[in-house]
């Protein structure tokens, strides 16, 4: 079995950017050169190191420093930053091998959507599982708030609560499809939905539409950052876009499309955003300016599913048909 494929790939964009970026102190922190000898370095993992699959759907970092990683058909895996293990229906509770996404609860249980409905496994490895026997449950997103509420959005059968006594579904027929499900201020919950966002803000719900200033109005990713920004994809957009207390703002991302499908958002740790898209790679945006990874660059993919970081900072990013790419960033806090 073959290692992983290692590539190097230095972008003139990212430097110019990196040289106006530090201009601006206000937008960014003092950062150090970890190994500047490991700077922008992309490893592929595939089938042939151990994934159960090349399709990437969700990556999530867990409470014990464990990669987590689902795969439409071959089930989740963990990775440790050594060696993977697979979790597959067989021989284990997990009700489909068709798992989408997952998260973690404060307590440490795993909570797995599947196109049948959430498994899930608790500290001490206990499995149980939620299923809807009517109408079905095909998992779309998961959001455990900081309240302990655990959200479920679904395709086709809208969204599942459980505020701790069960799992109550809430499905309106306009905005039926969820997905993506993200925590912003004052623990508003926000779902993304075919129809634009659905806002809970502890009492009432409230929506957003593209008439609001959305992109679009399916919307497939949100993402709270530590600016206070909700950062929100669509698709069929052509741009990105961000929420604050002064409305809803728009940022093109010059990636040379009047149509983006926007998969993923992820803030690494340097404070740069990143866009999953399909059919357009990998987006970073540094404050002031985007920076494309696609094939032509060198890149692995040009559809992206997913974005994760690992607890040494390193980025991963999901491949629709090539597996996972983990990329070690130049430079990081000391």
């Amino acid at each position: 079995m073959g290692g992983p494929i290692s590539m190097r790939i230095r972008y003139h964009a990212i430097s110019v950017a990196m040289i106006i970026f530090s201009l601006y102190s206000c937008e960014r922190h003092n950062y150090d050169l970890l190994d500047p000898s490991s700077a922008g370095v992309m490893t592929i993992y595939t089938t042939a190191d151990g994934l159960p699959g090349n399709d990437v759907r969700d990556i999530k970092l867990d409470s014990k420093n464990n990669l987590w990683f689902t795969f439409p058909g071959h089930g989740t895996a963990t990775f440790n930053g050594k060696t993977w293990s697979s979790i597959t229906a067989s021989p284990s509770q997990l009700l489909s091998n068709s798992v989408t996404v997952l998260d973690e609860t404060s307590s440490g249980t795993i909570v797995i959507g599947t196109s049948e409905g959430l498994s899930i496994l608790s500290a001490s490895n206990v499995w149980s599982s939620v299923t809807d026997p009517v109408s079905g449950m095909n998992v779309s997103a998961i959001k455990v708030a900081s309240n302990g509420w655990v959200w479920v959005g679904t395709q086709n059968q809208g969204f599942f609560i459980n505020k701790g006594t069960g799992f109550v579904k809430t499905l309106s027929a306009k905005y039926s499809n969820v997905n993506a499900i993200e925590e912003g201020l004052a623990e508003n919950i926000f779902l993304g939905t075919d129809s634009g966002i659905i806002r809970w803000n502890g009492t009432d719900y409230s929506y957003i539409k593209k008439s609001d200033g959305l992109p679009a109005e399916k919307v497939t990713a949100l993402r709270y950052d530590s600016r206070g920004r909700l950062w929100i994809g669509t698709v069929g957009g052509r741009t990105a876009a961000w929420l604050d207390r002064g409305g809803i703002h728009q940022l093109d991302l010059m990636a040379g499309t009047d149509s983006l499908s926007i998969k993923d958002i992820h803030e690494d740790r340097r404070g740069y955003i990143w866009f999953a898209t399909y059919g357009n790679g990998l987006i970073m945006y540094d404050g002031i300016i985007s920076s494309s990874f696609k094939e032509y660059n060198g890149f692995a993919e040009n559809n992206v599913n997913s974005i994760g970081e690992d607890k040494d900072g390193n980025l991963w990013f999901g491949l629709a048909s090539r597996g996972a790419v983990k990329y070690t960033l130049p430079i990081g806090t000391k």
